[in-house]
């Protein structure tokens, strides 16, 4: 059984009383609040003189104020969490190496690790303490949150002949400061002003980048914070952290879990966990719909003999007893047509010959062709990368979709395991569906919108409507830019108006997964759109945020692993939630990766509908559920499809010298 352990201390203040100053005006020193944020005695004995945004304070009482008024820290929580937050900052600076208050004012502390420091740069271990009000306790909390390491060049910013552009966020004496924000007294001893590595900075000094490879980070995360608490929290003089304070052990009743079906995926013969056992144990769900596929060659000349026999070896043989003919694999006939097959002489003329070689292209009827790029170029490479998408948009052109592979990945002792990850994709690409979840069909549509900011073009792209029916089935998508709000939500309408006169007029709810939290302005384009088709049915969008909680993570103490069972659901906050989604299926489950949560968070147009906690499940293991169903390998993700998926499409869009997908494009899964 689990036991859950989160990184929140709850705070001792009954009967914590403070008597305080406000002013309307700020003063050197002061910590400014909104109105808001107020105690409630000034709102109860003054509130009709309460009339500006902002009010300040020093937390003490003072001269000539606006205000003065003794508060009840436990009722005033909004202003018990900057009153406590100020006290712990005044605590903990002399202990620490930098500190500084982040945009949402809480404390960002960083400690020098000798251990991973270097001649060229100190590295810091980052942490986040947060007071707050808890949800899941019920009252007021430090969060106290591991952020990962800086490293901060060892010369100041005088000593170095670059451009200052390449300076981001720099450290003077125990302050962290943005450069572009640098005070006078900074500017005064730029010898004392140290920059803090980017990737930029790091190119311009020639300091290599590094990955940090830990395998568990929970291990890792709770040794740190525990150790981070016994050093400078357990003997502290605040009044409200006491010596024996621990982190908060969660009641069994305030955990959630999806249901125990909800790892199952349907392949053709039977029902399985692993994507990776089961598609080769029980063969793909549905094999594609089509008789006639044949696949071609693209690859440069020279590569012919060494790289793309091989390939086809693999292809047509199996690779050393590992993986199947693909034959087999995929259950569609694999035919290779040679005459179809383009060895272009060049990589500087590649694009022009792939285009001369579609024009006198002859297409048989009821066919479907795929492309087999045997690439010489890396798409991770910066140099002639963009022939990978050149190419691509090209057979999209021509309704062919196209399975890239690196040439040099061909020659690997692993490639069996690249041929296991390639086949549900191009199991895909000919519409067969690999496996798909093990769940009834209901009468709802699932609608995915993920981005990707480009920062080659500055420009983020939104991947829409990227559509599902309930049991994981791709519906078909389109690509905006960001600023074309009305155009996404017109795409979901025609969606819509699809999915509904394929059902006979039957719709239960509309459910939306979008990788940011939603605003109105997005909102409002969708609900006029589905009442001009006269449905009045609930719009239920979850915003998954797309990067892992490493903010809020829990930890299960009677786990040597420490992460909690893939399924675990926490509420955080009203209508937010922590999901985890790992591959740790029981209490003695091995997991391969260990993500960190997903962030969920709620809204539904129907106030009511998310009052019921069945329903809330419901949305949230159907999250959980969609995760399984990420063609583009037999590994499993912790975001669902329809985030991941979208994401992946914006990625590449911005490369495609059109504004339009082509039509073919909309309905196939060519981007795996």
């Amino acid at each position: 059984m689990q036991q859950l352990t989160i990184n929140l201390i709850p705070l001792e203040i009954n009967n914590a009383t403070l008597q305080c100053s406000f002013y309307t005006e700020k003063f050197e020193g002061s910590y400014p609040l909104h109105r808001s944020e107020l105690p409630c005695e000034l709102w109860d004995n003054h509130k009709e003189e309460i009339k500006d945004k902002f009010y300040y304070t020093s937390f003490e009482i003072g001269q000539d104020a606006a205000f003065t008024t003794t508060i009840d820290l436990s009722k005033s929580t909004k202003f018990a969490k900057h009153f406590y937050t100020q006290q712990l900052l005044r605590y903990i600076s002399p202990l620490v190496d930098a500190v500084k208050l982040n945009f949402v004012k809480d404390i960002e502390v960083w400690i020098k690790n000798t251990s991973l420091s270097k001649t060229e740069y100190t590295t810091y271990d980052k942490y986040t303490l947060k007071i707050e009000y808890s949800y899941l306790i019920n009252s007021l909390a430090l969060l106290i949150a591991y952020d990962g390491i800086s490293k901060v060049v060892t010369q100041s910013i005088n000593t170095f002949n670059i451009p200052t552009h390449h300076f981001k966020k720099v450290i003077f004496r125990n302050e962290i400061l943005s450069f572009d924000k640098l005070h006078d007294e900074a500017k005064l001893y730029l010898n004392e002003v140290y920059p803090v590595l980017n990737i930029g900075l790091k190119n311009a000094l020639g300091i290599a980048h590094t990955v940090d490879k830990s395998a568990n980070r929970y291990k890792t995360y709770y040794q740190l914070i525990n150790d981070f608490k016994k050093k400078y929290l357990s003997n502290s003089t605040l009044s409200f952290l006491k010596p024996s304070d621990n982190f908060y052990p969660i009641p069994t009743q305030k955990v959630y879990a999806t249901h125990y079906h909800s790892n199952n995926l349907r392949f053709g013969k039977d029902k399985g966990i692993d994507p990776k056992v089961g598609i080769k144990k029980f063969g793909p769900y549905q094999p594609s719909p089509h008789q006639h596929v044949k696949f071609f060659f693209i690859y440069h000349q020279p590569d012919r003999q060494e790289y793309v026999v091989p390939l086809y070896e693999y292809f047509t043989k199996g690779f050393k007893g590992f993986f199947p003919p693909l034959a087999t694999h995929i259950c569609q006939p694999f035919h290779m047509d040679k005459d179809t097959s383009l060895a272009y002489t060049n990589i500087n003329t590649a694009l022009v010959e792939l285009k001369q070689h579609l024009i006198h292209f002859r297409k048989e009827p009821n066919t479907r062709y795929v492309a087999i790029y045997v690439s010489p170029v890396h798409k991770e490479s910066e140099q002639d990368v963009q022939l990978y998408y050149q190419i691509k948009e090209e057979l999209l052109k021509q309704d062919i979709s196209s399975q890239v592979i690196y040439k040099e990945s061909i020659k690997n002792n692993y490639f069996g395991a690249f041929l296991e990850n390639i086949t549900p994709a191009l199991l895909a690409k000919i519409d067969g569906i690999p496996w798909r979840l093990d769940r009834e069909l209901k009468q709802e549509l699932i609608i995915g919108v993920g981005a990707f900011k480009s920062a080659q073009f500055n420009t983020r792209y939104v991947g829409s409507a990227f559509c599902f029916n309930n049991k994981g089935e791709f519906k078909g998508f389109d690509c905006f830019r960001n600023n074309e709000i009305d155009l996404i939500a017109g795409a979901i309408g025609k969606q819509v108006l699809k999915f509904v006169i394929d059902n006979n007029n039957q719709a239960e709810r509309l459910i939306i997964h979008y990788y940011k939290p939603i605003g109105k302005d997005e909102i409002d384009p969708i609900q006029q759109t589905l009442k001009r088709l006269n449905l009045n049915i609930p719009i239920i969008i979850i915003s998954i945020n797309k990067t892992e909680s490493s903010d809020y993570v829990a930890f299960d103490t009677n786990s040597s692993e420490l992460m909690p069972m893939s399924g675990t659901i926490l509420q955080i906050s009203k209508l937010k939630y922590l999901l985890y989604n790992n591959t740790r299926y029981s209490v003695e489950g091995k997991p391969i990766a260990y993500p960190f949560p997903v962030k969920l968070a709620l809204y539904c147009t129907d106030k009511d509908y998310l009052e019921n906690v069945n329903n809330v499940k419901e949305l949230i293991d159907q999250v959980y559920q969609f995760s399984r169903m990420y063609w583009k390998s037999v590994k499993q993700q912790n975001l669902p499809v329809t985030i991941k998926y979208p994401e992946m499409v914006a990625q590449i869009f911005p490369h495609f010298e059109g504004d339009k997908l082509p039509d073919f494009g909309k309905n196939n899964l060519w981007f795996l």
